[in-house]
């Protein structure tokens, strides 16, 4: 199968003049190169190319120096596993070296040889990711399938590729379910069986792993749907036993979806949001999310915890600490007597004040001495527990408490 025509007709024009370029410098190295995985995945179902993913059969670090002068080539970043960043014709570019990967142990990272594109597409996680297409001017456009992932496309199945797929790296795991849901994909039978058996492995990944894949999975517009897959195939239970499942997943998941909050870290609040109170603490240790991320876990208990019937000074004493954040995301799922209480410290409580200090007290006669502090605090807690009061007001309370004593 060849798809230059496809390539012409779905790429931007700049996208196709800098694969031609770049296709075109490698052969005159003598190295193959390869449009590979989501980049081919979504060019032969004809979404939009967001990402150009090439593959050579070679270091692409140690090809950077050979190319024509006449070409500016800007690499933005190296990593270990002998792959760069790029960008030419201001189109950012990922490269990487054709490999094989060994994993020393399940949800290890893998150690990396150079291979060819054969054994490349071999190791990748998915049919519909093991597909690639020459860029080398003689072969421009054919496809390189080994897999069945043009039959996979077709069928719109997920399907790995070996049984041990899983096992090897359990990361998999939750792009197997952000791919079925982005795509509208079903998993392939022998991949849901297999899937399912592997679930144990997740309890192998890092925290700081588990959270990656959980902030790809909200980074997608069709997050609720791969939310609903996570659930049904209890994909959630195993990062942690504490995550609610069927109609009360599905509950709280919905009453979430509107918060609007300006902050890149908004899914790992709504993630803690999701846990039972009692677990939630032990879900940020599992997931190492570090001071920040534990106070606003903590700020979520002591919501939850308020009872219905609490006093003034019991809501201004359980939330004068708490972070305006976890207020409002608390508001989207609590109950609506407690947002009655949540709104009553925010719009009340949380704006009371003292307009008088010491000067104030001891203009009206009251002695400077600890009487002082004692009265503002007697004040304060009048203005809790009743409302707030006027700077006059403050003052006829401030002599009133003084003669009473």
């Amino acid at each position: 199968m060849n798809i230059e025509n496809l390539l012409e007709k779905t790429l931007t024009k700049p996208q196709y003049k800098a694969i031609k370029i770049l296709g075109d410098q490698f052969h005159k190295m003598g190295t193959r190169a390869f449009l590979v995985g989501g980049t081919i995945r979504d060019l032969l179902l004809e979404r939009e190319v967001s990402d150009i993913d090439i593959i050579v059969e070679s270091d692409p670090s140690n090809l950077m120096h050979k190319f024509d002068p006449q070409y500016q080539i800007d690499v933005i970043s190296n990593s270990q596993f002998s792959t760069c960043k790029i960008k030419i014709l201001n189109q950012a570019v990922d490269l990487a070296m054709a490999r094989e990967e060994i994993y020393p142990t399940s949800g290890a990272l893998p150690v990396v040889t150079s291979s060819s594109i054969e054994d490349d597409l071999g190791r990748r996680d998915f049919s519909i990711n093991a597909l690639a297409a020459c860029i080398n001017p003689p072969n421009w456009g054919e496809v390189l399938d080994l897999y069945r992932g043009l039959e996979d496309l077709q069928s719109k199945h997920v399907r790995i590729l070996h049984s041990g797929s899983f096992k090897d790296d359990p990361t998999r795991i939750f792009r197997c379910i952000r791919y079925s849901g982005r795509l509208g994909f079903s998993l392939e039978d022998g991949t849901r069986t297999q899937l399912l058996e592997d679930l144990t492995y997740i309890t192998l990944l890092s925290g700081v792993r588990i959270t990656n894949e959980l902030v790809k999975i909200y980074s997608e517009k069709s997050t609720n749907s791969i939310l609903d897959l996570m659930d049904q195939f209890e994909v959630l239970g195993h990062i942690h036993p504490g995550f609610p499942k069927g109609p009360e997943f599905s509950k709280r998941k919905k009453l979430l979806t509107d918060i609007s909050i300006p902050t890149s870290e908004l899914v790992l609040y709504i993630l803690i949001s999701l846990i039972q109170t009692d677990q939630r603490m032990d879900l940020i240790k599992r997931l190492d999310l570090g001071n920040k991320l534990s106070k606003f876990g903590r700020d979520l208990n002591r919501i939850e915890l308020i009872e219905v019937s609490s006093s003034r000074t019991k809501i201004y004493k359980q939330l004068t600490e708490v972070s305006e954040i976890a207020i409002s995301v608390a508001d989207a799922y609590v109950s609506k007597e407690l947002r009655r209480n949540l709104k009553l410290f925010t719009n009340e409580l949380k704006t009371i004040s003292l307009c008088i200090d010491g000067e104030d007290l001891m203009g009206i006669g009251i002695p400077h001495g600890p009487k002082i502090g004692d009265i503002l605090s007697k004040i304060f807690t009048h203005m809790i527990n009743s409302g707030p009061l006027s700077k006059p007001d403050q003052i006829r309370m401030a002599s009133k408490f003084f003669g009473d004593s």
